[in-house]
Protein backbone atom coordinates (compact mmCIF):
# COMPACT_ATOMS: atom_id res chain seq x y z
CA UNK A 1 0.00 0.00 0.00
CA UNK A 2 0.98 3.61 -0.48
CA UNK A 3 0.23 5.64 2.64
CA UNK A 4 0.51 9.36 3.32
CA UNK A 5 0.90 10.72 6.84
CA UNK A 6 0.74 14.33 8.02
CA UNK A 7 2.79 15.54 10.98
CA UNK A 8 3.31 19.28 10.83
CA UNK A 9 4.32 19.90 14.47
CA UNK A 10 7.67 21.61 14.99
CA UNK A 11 8.34 19.42 18.05
CA UNK A 12 7.50 15.96 19.35
CA UNK A 13 5.57 17.09 22.38
CA UNK A 14 3.40 14.20 23.57
CA UNK A 15 3.25 10.43 23.75
CA UNK A 16 0.58 10.53 21.04
CA UNK A 17 3.05 12.35 18.77
CA UNK A 18 5.64 9.64 19.34
CA UNK A 19 3.11 6.88 18.77
CA UNK A 20 2.04 8.36 15.43
CA UNK A 21 5.61 8.46 14.16
CA UNK A 22 6.19 4.93 15.48
CA UNK A 23 3.17 3.80 13.46
CA UNK A 24 4.43 5.45 10.28
CA UNK A 25 7.85 3.84 10.77
CA UNK A 26 6.23 0.47 11.46
CA UNK A 27 3.96 0.59 8.40
CA UNK A 28 6.98 1.40 6.22
CA UNK A 29 9.03 -1.36 7.84
CA UNK A 30 6.30 -3.84 6.90
CA UNK A 31 6.90 -3.07 3.21
CA UNK A 32 4.37 -0.31 2.57
CA UNK A 33 5.37 2.87 0.77
CA UNK A 34 4.96 5.53 3.45
CA UNK A 35 5.48 9.25 2.96
CA UNK A 36 4.91 11.82 5.68
CA UNK A 37 4.44 15.56 5.23
CA UNK A 38 6.62 17.00 7.99
CA UNK A 39 7.54 20.46 9.19
CA UNK A 40 10.96 21.53 7.97
CA UNK A 41 11.64 22.78 11.51
CA UNK A 42 11.07 19.38 13.16
CA UNK A 43 14.28 17.69 14.21
CA UNK A 44 13.41 14.13 13.19
CA UNK A 45 15.12 11.79 10.74
CA UNK A 46 12.89 8.90 9.68
CA UNK A 47 14.39 5.43 9.57
CA UNK A 48 11.94 3.71 7.24
CA UNK A 49 9.52 6.23 5.73
CA UNK A 50 10.10 9.11 3.30
CA UNK A 51 9.95 12.62 4.71
CA UNK A 52 8.42 15.38 2.58
CA UNK A 53 9.49 18.64 4.20
CA UNK A 54 7.15 21.65 4.27
CA UNK A 55 8.14 24.91 6.01
CA UNK A 56 5.38 25.91 8.44
CA UNK A 57 6.32 28.72 10.83
CA UNK A 58 3.92 28.86 13.75
CA UNK A 59 3.84 29.53 17.48
CA UNK A 60 1.89 27.06 19.57
CA UNK A 61 -1.44 28.39 20.88
CA UNK A 62 -1.06 31.58 18.84
CA UNK A 63 -2.92 32.76 15.74
CA UNK A 64 -2.73 31.69 12.96
CA UNK A 65 -2.70 28.02 13.95
CA UNK A 66 -0.42 25.47 12.31
CA UNK A 67 -3.39 23.76 10.64
CA UNK A 68 -4.36 26.93 8.76
CA UNK A 69 -0.78 27.70 7.78
CA UNK A 70 -0.37 24.14 6.48
CA UNK A 71 -3.52 24.44 4.39
CA UNK A 72 -2.17 27.62 2.74
CA UNK A 73 1.23 26.00 2.16
CA UNK A 74 -0.37 23.02 0.45
CA UNK A 75 -2.24 25.31 -1.91
CA UNK A 76 0.93 27.29 -2.69
CA UNK A 77 2.99 24.13 -3.24
CA UNK A 78 0.17 22.12 -4.84
CA UNK A 79 1.98 20.95 -7.99
CA UNK A 80 5.17 20.03 -6.15
CA UNK A 81 3.36 18.17 -3.38
CA UNK A 82 0.92 16.31 -5.62
CA UNK A 83 3.81 15.08 -7.75
CA UNK A 84 5.59 13.69 -4.67
CA UNK A 85 2.51 11.93 -3.30
CA UNK A 86 1.21 10.49 -6.58
CA UNK A 87 -0.31 7.04 -6.15
CA UNK A 88 -1.39 7.56 -2.53
CA UNK A 89 -4.04 5.02 -1.55
CA UNK A 90 -4.58 6.04 2.07
CA UNK A 91 -4.19 9.31 3.96
CA UNK A 92 -3.71 8.38 7.60
CA UNK A 93 -4.04 10.96 10.40
CA UNK A 94 -4.34 10.72 14.17
CA UNK A 95 -5.22 14.33 14.84
CA UNK A 96 -8.00 16.63 13.74
CA UNK A 97 -5.41 19.43 13.61
CA UNK A 98 -4.58 18.07 10.14
CA UNK A 99 -8.14 17.33 9.03
CA UNK A 100 -8.47 20.27 6.61
CA UNK A 101 -5.16 19.39 4.96
CA UNK A 102 -6.13 15.71 4.76
CA UNK A 103 -9.48 16.49 3.12
CA UNK A 104 -7.79 18.87 0.65
CA UNK A 105 -5.29 16.17 -0.38
CA UNK A 106 -7.95 13.43 -0.38
CA UNK A 107 -9.95 15.35 -2.97
CA UNK A 108 -6.93 15.80 -5.23
CA UNK A 109 -5.43 12.31 -4.90
CA UNK A 110 -8.71 10.36 -4.70
CA UNK A 111 -7.17 8.49 -1.76
CA UNK A 112 -9.14 7.07 1.14
CA UNK A 113 -9.03 8.71 4.56
CA UNK A 114 -8.15 6.74 7.70
CA UNK A 115 -8.95 8.82 10.77
CA UNK A 116 -7.85 7.55 14.18
CA UNK A 117 -9.63 9.27 17.08
CA UNK A 118 -7.18 9.64 19.96
CA UNK A 119 -9.43 11.50 22.40
CA UNK A 120 -13.18 11.91 22.79
CA UNK A 121 -12.96 15.67 23.22
CA UNK A 122 -16.70 16.23 23.64
CA UNK A 123 -17.15 13.62 26.36
CA UNK A 124 -13.93 14.79 27.99
CA UNK A 125 -15.13 18.41 28.12
CA UNK A 126 -18.49 17.39 29.57
CA UNK A 127 -16.88 15.24 32.25
CA UNK A 128 -14.46 17.99 33.27
CA UNK A 129 -17.27 20.53 33.53
CA UNK A 130 -19.31 18.14 35.66
CA UNK A 131 -16.42 17.09 37.90
CA UNK A 132 -15.04 20.59 38.46
CA UNK A 133 -12.02 20.25 36.19
CA UNK A 134 -12.67 23.63 34.53
CA UNK A 135 -12.87 27.20 35.79
CA UNK A 136 -15.93 29.33 34.90
CA UNK A 137 -14.24 30.94 31.84
CA UNK A 138 -13.09 27.48 30.72
CA UNK A 139 -16.65 26.17 31.02
CA UNK A 140 -17.96 28.93 28.78
CA UNK A 141 -15.21 28.33 26.25
CA UNK A 142 -15.95 24.60 26.38
CA UNK A 143 -19.59 25.08 25.37
CA UNK A 144 -18.42 26.77 22.17
CA UNK A 145 -15.68 24.17 21.74
CA UNK A 146 -18.19 21.31 22.01
CA UNK A 147 -20.32 22.72 19.19
CA UNK A 148 -17.25 23.05 16.95
CA UNK A 149 -16.24 19.49 17.77
CA UNK A 150 -19.70 18.18 16.93
CA UNK A 151 -19.48 19.82 13.51
CA UNK A 152 -16.02 18.37 12.95
CA UNK A 153 -17.11 14.89 14.01
CA UNK A 154 -19.86 14.94 11.39
CA UNK A 155 -17.31 15.93 8.76
CA UNK A 156 -15.09 13.01 9.78
CA UNK A 157 -18.04 10.62 9.69
CA UNK A 158 -18.96 11.82 6.21
CA UNK A 159 -15.52 11.78 4.58
CA UNK A 160 -13.44 9.05 6.29
CA UNK A 161 -13.52 5.50 4.95
CA UNK A 162 -12.14 4.11 8.22
CA UNK A 163 -12.47 5.55 11.73
CA UNK A 164 -10.78 3.89 14.70
CA UNK A 165 -11.05 4.55 18.42
CA UNK A 166 -8.97 3.55 21.43
CA UNK A 167 -11.92 2.23 23.43
CA UNK A 168 -15.50 1.08 22.97
CA UNK A 169 -17.07 3.85 25.03
CA UNK A 170 -15.62 6.56 22.78
CA UNK A 171 -16.74 4.71 19.67
CA UNK A 172 -20.29 4.34 21.01
CA UNK A 173 -20.49 8.06 21.80
CA UNK A 174 -19.20 8.99 18.33
CA UNK A 175 -21.66 6.67 16.57
CA UNK A 176 -24.52 8.03 18.68
CA UNK A 177 -23.63 11.66 17.91
CA UNK A 178 -22.91 11.29 14.18
CA UNK A 179 -25.02 8.26 13.17
CA UNK A 180 -22.04 7.01 11.17
CA UNK A 181 -22.30 3.47 9.79
CA UNK A 182 -20.80 1.21 12.46
CA UNK A 183 -19.03 -0.92 9.85
CA UNK A 184 -16.79 2.06 9.12
CA UNK A 185 -15.56 2.04 12.72
CA UNK A 186 -13.37 -0.20 14.84
CA UNK A 187 -11.42 -0.18 18.10
CA UNK A 188 -7.62 -0.39 18.18
CA UNK A 189 -6.42 0.07 21.77
CA UNK A 190 -2.95 0.93 22.91
CA UNK A 191 -0.53 -1.97 23.21
CA UNK A 192 2.45 -3.29 25.08
CA UNK A 193 5.35 -3.60 22.70
CA UNK A 194 8.65 -2.19 21.52
CA UNK A 195 10.26 0.29 21.55
CA UNK A 196 8.91 1.48 24.93
CA UNK A 197 8.40 -1.83 26.72
CA UNK A 198 11.83 -3.42 26.99
CA UNK A 199 12.70 -6.70 28.70
CA UNK A 200 14.72 -5.02 31.46
CA UNK A 201 11.52 -3.72 33.10
CA UNK A 202 9.24 -6.71 32.58
CA UNK A 203 7.86 -7.98 35.95
CA UNK A 204 10.59 -6.04 37.74
CA UNK A 205 8.36 -5.00 40.62
CA UNK A 206 8.51 -7.33 43.64
CA UNK A 207 6.57 -5.29 46.23
CA UNK A 208 4.63 -7.16 48.92
CA UNK A 209 3.19 -4.23 50.90
CA UNK A 210 1.86 -0.73 50.28
CA UNK A 211 3.76 2.30 51.56
CA UNK A 212 4.78 4.04 48.35
CA UNK A 213 2.12 5.27 45.92
CA UNK A 214 3.03 6.56 42.48
CA UNK A 215 1.32 8.79 39.91
CA UNK A 216 2.46 9.70 36.39
CA UNK A 217 0.96 12.39 34.19
CA UNK A 218 0.11 16.07 34.15
CA UNK A 219 -0.05 17.67 37.60
CA UNK A 220 -3.48 19.08 36.78
CA UNK A 221 -7.08 19.01 37.95
CA UNK A 222 -8.22 17.33 34.72
CA UNK A 223 -5.93 14.37 35.38
CA UNK A 224 -7.16 14.16 38.96
CA UNK A 225 -3.88 15.11 40.62
CA UNK A 226 -5.61 17.32 43.20
CA UNK A 227 -7.75 14.34 44.17
CA UNK A 228 -4.54 12.61 45.22
CA UNK A 229 -3.95 15.40 47.72
CA UNK A 230 -7.39 14.71 49.17
CA UNK A 231 -6.53 11.01 49.18
CA UNK A 232 -3.40 11.60 51.27
CA UNK A 233 -5.37 13.76 53.71
CA UNK A 234 -8.03 11.05 54.02
CA UNK A 235 -5.42 8.35 54.58
CA UNK A 236 -3.81 10.51 57.24
CA UNK A 237 -7.18 10.77 59.03
CA UNK A 238 -7.46 6.99 58.92
CA UNK A 239 -4.06 6.57 60.56
CA UNK A 240 -1.63 6.25 57.63
CA UNK A 241 0.48 9.45 57.67
CA UNK A 242 3.56 7.54 56.53
CA UNK A 243 2.24 6.85 53.02
CA UNK A 244 4.37 8.57 50.37
CA UNK A 245 3.34 9.67 46.88
CA UNK A 246 5.85 9.90 44.05
CA UNK A 247 4.55 12.35 41.44
CA UNK A 248 6.01 11.91 37.95
CA UNK A 249 5.18 14.95 35.82
CA UNK A 250 6.36 18.34 34.62
CA UNK A 251 6.84 20.74 37.54
CA UNK A 252 7.49 23.96 35.59
CA UNK A 253 5.03 26.71 36.50
CA UNK A 254 3.57 24.79 39.44
CA UNK A 255 4.43 27.25 42.23
CA UNK A 256 0.77 27.64 43.18
CA UNK A 257 0.44 23.87 43.49
CA UNK A 258 3.53 23.61 45.69
CA UNK A 259 2.22 26.41 47.92
CA UNK A 260 -1.12 24.63 48.22
CA UNK A 261 0.60 21.37 49.19
CA UNK A 262 2.60 23.22 51.85
CA UNK A 263 -0.59 24.78 53.26
CA UNK A 264 -2.14 21.31 53.48
CA UNK A 265 0.88 20.04 55.39
CA UNK A 266 1.66 17.39 52.78
CA UNK A 267 5.12 18.60 51.84
CA UNK A 268 6.87 15.66 53.50
CA UNK A 269 4.63 13.05 51.86
CA UNK A 270 4.94 14.01 48.17
CA UNK A 271 8.13 13.58 46.17
CA UNK A 272 8.19 15.33 42.79
CA UNK A 273 10.51 13.74 40.25
CA UNK A 274 9.79 16.00 37.28
CA UNK A 275 9.13 14.56 33.82
CA UNK A 276 11.12 11.30 33.76
CA UNK A 277 11.10 7.85 32.22
CA UNK A 278 8.57 6.17 34.53
CA UNK A 279 9.66 2.52 34.36
CA UNK A 280 12.27 2.64 37.13
CA UNK A 281 9.79 4.37 39.47
CA UNK A 282 7.05 1.87 38.69
CA UNK A 283 9.47 -0.96 39.40
CA UNK A 284 10.16 0.44 42.88
CA UNK A 285 6.63 1.57 43.86
CA UNK A 286 3.84 -0.36 45.56
CA UNK A 287 0.66 0.93 43.91
CA UNK A 288 -0.06 3.16 40.91
CA UNK A 289 -3.11 5.39 41.49
CA UNK A 290 -4.60 7.17 38.48
CA UNK A 291 -7.64 9.33 39.37
CA UNK A 292 -7.94 11.06 35.97
CA UNK A 293 -11.29 12.61 35.09
CA UNK A 294 -10.91 11.39 31.49
CA UNK A 295 -8.41 9.38 29.48
CA UNK A 296 -9.00 7.67 26.14
CA UNK A 297 -6.57 4.90 27.09
CA UNK A 298 -3.83 5.55 29.64
CA UNK A 299 -0.44 4.32 28.46
CA UNK A 300 1.01 5.01 31.92
CA UNK A 301 -1.31 2.36 33.36
CA UNK A 302 0.07 -0.22 30.94
CA UNK A 303 3.62 0.87 31.75
CA UNK A 304 3.01 0.34 35.46
CA UNK A 305 1.42 -3.07 34.97
CA UNK A 306 4.24 -4.17 32.67
CA UNK A 307 6.74 -3.75 35.51
CA UNK A 308 4.45 -5.69 37.84
CA UNK A 309 3.28 -2.60 39.76
CA UNK A 310 -0.47 -2.97 40.39
CA UNK A 311 -2.70 -0.12 39.20
CA UNK A 312 -6.10 1.24 40.15
CA UNK A 313 -7.82 3.99 38.18
CA UNK A 314 -10.99 5.98 37.53
CA UNK A 315 -13.72 4.15 35.64
CA UNK A 316 -13.76 6.63 32.74
CA UNK A 317 -12.95 6.69 29.03
CA UNK A 318 -10.79 3.76 28.00
CA UNK A 319 -9.73 2.68 31.49
CA UNK A 320 -12.54 0.10 31.94
CA UNK A 321 -11.41 -1.46 28.64
CA UNK A 322 -7.77 -1.33 29.71
CA UNK A 323 -8.13 -2.67 33.26
CA UNK A 324 -11.22 -4.83 32.56
CA UNK A 325 -11.85 -5.85 36.18
CA UNK A 326 -14.21 -3.77 38.40
CA UNK A 327 -11.88 -4.53 41.33
CA UNK A 328 -9.26 -2.25 39.72
CA UNK A 329 -11.61 0.69 39.14
CA UNK A 330 -13.06 3.38 41.37
CA UNK A 331 -15.79 5.94 40.83
CA UNK A 332 -14.39 9.12 39.18
CA UNK A 333 -13.86 11.92 41.70
CA UNK A 334 -14.83 9.71 44.67
CA UNK A 335 -11.96 10.16 47.14
CA UNK A 336 -13.62 7.96 49.76
CA UNK A 337 -13.89 5.05 47.31
CA UNK A 338 -10.27 5.52 46.31
CA UNK A 339 -9.17 5.66 49.94
CA UNK A 340 -11.11 2.48 50.75
CA UNK A 341 -9.21 0.60 48.04
CA UNK A 342 -5.81 1.96 49.08
CA UNK A 343 -6.47 1.32 52.78
CA UNK A 344 -7.49 -2.26 52.08
CA UNK A 345 -4.34 -2.75 49.99
CA UNK A 346 -2.31 -1.45 52.96
CA UNK A 347 -3.97 -3.67 55.56
CA UNK A 348 -4.89 -6.82 53.63
CA UNK A 349 -1.96 -8.65 51.99
CA UNK A 350 -4.29 -11.09 50.21
CA UNK A 351 -6.26 -8.23 48.66
CA UNK A 352 -3.04 -6.52 47.60
CA UNK A 353 -1.87 -9.74 45.95
CA UNK A 354 -5.22 -9.99 44.18
CA UNK A 355 -4.68 -6.53 42.69
CA UNK A 356 -1.23 -7.61 41.54
CA UNK A 357 -2.59 -10.80 39.97
CA UNK A 358 -5.43 -9.06 38.14
CA UNK A 359 -3.06 -6.47 36.68
CA UNK A 360 -0.56 -9.15 35.66
CA UNK A 361 -3.32 -11.03 33.86
CA UNK A 362 -3.98 -8.01 31.63
CA UNK A 363 -0.44 -7.85 30.24
CA UNK A 364 -0.64 -10.80 27.77
CA UNK A 365 -3.91 -9.53 26.26
CA UNK A 366 -2.43 -6.07 25.76
CA UNK A 367 0.72 -7.45 24.14
CA UNK A 368 0.08 -7.46 20.38
CA UNK A 369 1.35 -5.99 17.10
CA UNK A 370 -0.20 -2.52 17.03
CA UNK A 371 1.07 -1.68 13.55
CA UNK A 372 -0.37 -4.89 12.12
CA UNK A 373 -3.83 -3.94 13.42
CA UNK A 374 -3.77 -0.65 11.51
CA UNK A 375 -2.43 -2.30 8.38
CA UNK A 376 -5.15 -4.96 8.53
CA UNK A 377 -7.84 -2.27 8.76
CA UNK A 378 -6.57 -0.63 5.57
CA UNK A 379 -6.18 -3.89 3.69
CA UNK A 380 -9.65 -4.97 4.73
CA UNK A 381 -11.26 -2.02 2.98
CA UNK A 382 -9.21 -1.87 -0.21
CA UNK A 383 -11.39 -1.21 -3.22
CA UNK A 384 -14.35 0.07 -1.13
CA UNK A 385 -15.82 3.55 -1.57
Amino acid sequence: MTILGIFINNEIRTGANRRYLELMEGLAERGNTVRVLMNTHLDYKPVHFERIAIPVDYTRKKFPPASLLLFFKLRDMKREILKKIAGTEWIHIHSDMNLSAALYLKKRTRAKLFYAVRCNDITRARILMKQGGYSVPEKIASLVYIQKKKSREKKIARHAERITFMNHDDRNHFVSRTHVAEQKTSVIPGNIGLPRFTEEWKEKNASNRVQKLVYAGALSASKGFYLLLDLLLELRKRGYPYIKLYALGRTAGKNDLFAHIKDLGLGDQIIFTGYVNPFSHFAESDLFVYPTLYDAWGDVVMEAMYTGCPAIASAVGGLPDLLKYPELLFEPGNVSHMADMVERAITDPEYYQQLRNLCASRVPELTFDWVERFEAEMKGTQGER
